[in-house]
């Protein structure tokens, strides 16, 4: 089954804008388009028409679509090269660290900054927030299974989880260093609160003006030559390239200008 035109799409759309508190004209098309693809495969329907007409009748398909179009996958210290820079290069310089990981999906990346700083002995507070109210609970509730620990290094897994029945659960140490708030990015009101942003595979998705719009946010919000990472293949667009030094381009690592 192919969905061969746009027809109709606007009417997905507006059903979206509706009934799900999520603005698909902040999104990239093309990546809205598959996500919506992937969910009308399901009922097998190949016309936009007829899945507006769903979305509007089932509130358990919205709440699927939500998912899809807002859930990012990821695991504890994904990335590692990443957080081996943060641990060697940044971190050491800042005496009391003050973290946003913006767009956290189920807890892991703020977690994981958290663990990093305890292993550092390094004072800290981290706000995780995501879209999504469904990966904030979870990533609340500290619970993860095998594959969002499969990068993490075994001492650590050790030190900082205990398994049991659903799992594997995080420790409260680790999960007292960490707040979690659900946020659109669009809503977002820091002003040089923190030292370290971070923001991996979030931009992708988004227009380009968004983009522009979220690099400025992120700027406000950082203190004077804190830092920005991005996913690894997202880069600075439009004024933004001005309002950053990048200090790592392979681990898409930048500093704020003053």
């Amino acid at each position: 089954m192919e969905i061969i035109d746009d027809k109709n799409f606007d009417e997905v759309v507006s059903a979206i804008k509706k009934i799900i508190d999520f603005n698909p004209d902040n999104y990239k098309k093309k990546p809205l388009r598959r996500r919506i693809w992937s969910r009308m495969r399901r009922f097998g329907i190949d016309n936009y028409e007829d899945y507006t007409k769903l979305l509007l009748s089932d509130e358990e398909e919205a709440r699927r679509l939500k998912k899809a179009l807002t859930i990012n996958l990821t695991r504890f210290f994904r990335n590692k090269e990443v957080f081996d820079y943060l641990r060697k290069e940044i971190l050491p310089s800042i005496k009391e660290s003050s973290i946003w990981s913006a767009g956290c999906a189920n807890g892991a990346e703020p977690y994981s900054l958290a663990i990093l700083c305890c292993e550092l002995n390094l004072p800290c507070s981290i706000l995780g927030t995501d879209i999504d109210q469904d990966s904030i609970k979870k990533a609340r509730g500290g619970i993860y299974d095998n594959f969002a620990l499969q990068e993490i290094d075994p001492s650590l897994k050790k030190r900082y989880f205990k398994r049991v029945k659903e799992g594997f659960r995080i420790a409260d140490e680790i999960k007292s260093l960490v707040e979690f708030q659900k946020l659109d990015l669009k809503d977002a009101d820091y002003k040089k609160e923190f030292d370290l942003i971070i923001c991996r595979n979030v931009l992708i998705y988004l227009s380009r003006e968004f983009q522009k719009k979220i690099l400025f946010l992120f700027y406000q919000a950082l203190k004077n030559h804190g830092y920005l990472i991005l996913g690894k293949v997202e880069s600075l667009t439009g004024d933004a390239r001005r309002l950053f030094y990048c200090i790592d381009i392979k681990n898409r690592i930048y500093e704020k200008k003053v």
